[in-house]
């Protein structure tokens, strides 16, 4: 590898740690920001503003390649399923349980990705992915007794846990939908094009509560935090992940995942006082580590 190269890489190591960063602060913003905003109000704002600057950061880069007309449905069917009913999953599981327990249990969509892989394209799971699934998702459950103290059904942080897990599993399916578009489709046009869709189909929705809100007795630093959230976590994320996937590769990409719902509980933790059991933490340690070691398994398999 010559230093040129090197130093690329690097920059894009510097990058994802930001990225890091951005994706574990997410949770407990956007569990602020829903005490001031309504919740199809904030997804609409995000969702415009994520789409702006993913649009400004390909216009300034890439090369629009035309969608064929089959194409064109898949991308606007799959970026449905992930950038407006993902999201609204996500938002209903995150408003019922708490930020460390839903980055944590987002966490787990690399694995769903894995299930989704074997169903959908037949690709044989390996004795380590079992392994690494299995220990994930004890720790789920470890995590979701935590949250609900008792496994009982009226527990809202139980039925949140529930949902979120739902979302990661739609997110999985997501990425597996896509797969085949990738092969013509840079990841930022394809990126940029779902999100415009998922912007569209959540500003739709939300225009009754759109229409109703009082603007302006919503405190600036909701606003401020819907804004970034949109522009960091979905602009800015979602552009880094791409760089990063371009100059490391999918394995070693994914690997900086693994350090978001370790921060996420601890930002959780000091921003919103959230409280934090034992057992969840065991818990989350049991899911990252089955977490990391399908994804080391895979990392380990796809190197030349």
């Amino acid at each position: 590898m010559n230093l040129s190269a090197h130093s690329h890489d690097r920059r894009a190591e510097f990058l994802l740690l930001g990225l890091v960063f951005v994706w574990a602060a997410n949770f407990p913003v956007m569990k602020f920001a829903l005490i001031g905003i309504p919740l199809l109000v904030f997804n609409s704002i995000r969702f415009v503003v994520g789409a702006s600057v993913l649009g400004a950061a390909f216009a300034s880069r890439s090369k629009w390649v035309p969608f064929e007309r089959t194409e064109l449905w898949k991308v606007v069917g799959i970026g449905l399923l992930a950038h407006f009913v993902y999201q609204m999953v996500f938002i209903v599981g995150l408003t019922l349980t708490t930020a460390g327990n839903s980055a944590v249990l987002v966490s787990t969509a690399p694995l769903w990705t894995v299930f989704f892989d074997s169903r959908l394209h037949k690709t044989p799971i390996s004795r380590h992915m079992w392994i690494g699934m299995g220990v994930s998702f004890a720790g789920v459950i470890l995590i979701v007794i935590g949250s609900g103290k008792k496994l009982e059904f009226g527990s809202a942080a139980l039925v949140g846990d529930i949902i979120t897990l739902a979302a990661a599993s739609l997110w999985g399916l997501y990425t597996n939908l896509q797969k085949h578009l990738l092969a013509r489709h840079s990841a930022v046009q394809l990126t940029f094009s779902m999100v415009t869709m998922g912007a569209i189909g959540l500003t739709l929705i939300g225009i009754p509560s759109i229409a109703s809100v009082n603007w302006g007795s919503i405190p600036w630093p909701y606003y401020l935090a819907a804004i970034a959230s949109g522009a960091l976590s979905i602009g800015f994320a979602n552009a880094v992940w791409s760089y990063g996937v371009k100059r490391l590769g999918p394995g070693r990409t994914s690997a900086f995942n693994n350090l978001v719902p370790v921060l996420a509980f601890i930002i959780s933790y000091l921003a919103l006082d959230e409280k934090i059991y034992a057992i969840q933490v065991v818990g989350a340690a049991i899911t990252i580590s089955g977490v990391w070691l399908a994804r080391k398994r895979v990392s380990q398999e796809v190197q030349p």
